[in-house]
């Protein structure tokens, strides 16, 4: 049975310029009050993070509909099936417009949803591909998957409160208090929060913050076989420093620093630093 993998810009593989044959990409959008744009095509990272040092404030939104359909009849033709590795259906509606318009046009469609976003799911959508690849069934390949996403996390750490309440996501009392105490939210998103953002823990410093993730992050024996990824909004500096710290704890993991997806960092803003790892699939 020949199987496309399809994932979305939120896998954040164009910042990671992720090119493999049978892996198709459906971009995110991102708008302001005049423009409209695809994420990784019509606007990079690092432009969008321009636009927020602007003071624009950005909204953003699953794949055009119209881009969906058009990319799906097209692999209607070249396809047995179409198997999705999508953004967390938790943050976001891409998964069900894709399920909406393989029955409108009839086409075998089957999905992992990752409850995840950025690195953990482009790890889970390139093993997908690497093993339809192999000749590994639709069944066995979940379950792969499965495995992997068990073992996953990802945190973000917000130190702009006031671009969380602009984008709606804090309201402006618990700003105030936030920074009257200097309070740092821990949030997380796993298959534990449903693949939404939840407030995991509050803490008085950037540097608390992220010891709590290392914490986490030593509770479930990160090390030999896994991933990290270090994650920033703008905050180069700060991501280096504990991407280096991250080397330090745990050596055996394999780690890299890259942009957060600007469909997360629109609403966490600028300073963020966020991290995940995922427990590699067994190829």
């Amino acid at each position: 049975m020949k199987i496309a993998v399809i994932t979305d810009s939120g896998s954040n593989v164009f910042e990671e310029k992720i090119k493999m044959p049978g892996l198709y990409v459906l971009p995110l959008t991102i708008s302001d009050d005049e423009n409209t744009y695809l994420e990784g095509v019509d606007i990079t990272t690092a432009e969008t993070y321009g636009l927020m040092a602007q003071g624009k404030l950005l909204k953003t939104s699953q794949p055009p509909l119209g881009l969906i359909e058009e990319l799906f009849e097209k692999l209607k033709n070249e396809y047995d099936m179409l198997f999705a590795v999508p953004i967390t259906s938790g943050l976001s509606g891409c998964l069900s417009a894709m399920k909406t318009t393989a029955e409108r046009f009839n086409i075998s469609f089957d999905y992992f949803d990752c409850y995840s976003t950025a690195s953990n799911q482009l790890h889970l959508a390139m093993a997908a591909r690497t093993l339809f690849d192999r000749g590994v069934d639709v069944d066995q390949v979940k379950k792969k998957l499965e495995e992997a996403a068990e073992n996953s996390v990802t945190f973000v750490l917000p130190v702009d409160m006031k671009h969380l309440v602009r984008g709606g996501r804090l309201t402006k009392r618990a700003a105030t208090l936030a920074g009257l105490f200097k309070i740092i939210p821990v949030l997380i998103v796993n298959r534990g929060s449903g693949g939404k953002n939840d407030v995991f823990d509050k803490v008085r410093t950037l540097r608390r913050a992220e010891e709590r993730v290392i914490e986490y992050f030593k509770e479930h024996n990160v090390g030999k076989g896994y991933r990290i990824c270090v994650a920033h909004v703008s905050a180069q500096t700060e991501g280096e420093r504990f991407l280096a710290r991250m080397n330090e704890v745990f050596p055996e993991a394999d780690s890299y620093l890259t942009l957060l997806i600007s469909t997360v960092g629109v609403h966490t803003g600028l300073g963020c630093i966020a991290c995940q790892f995922i427990k590699k699939v067994e190829l």
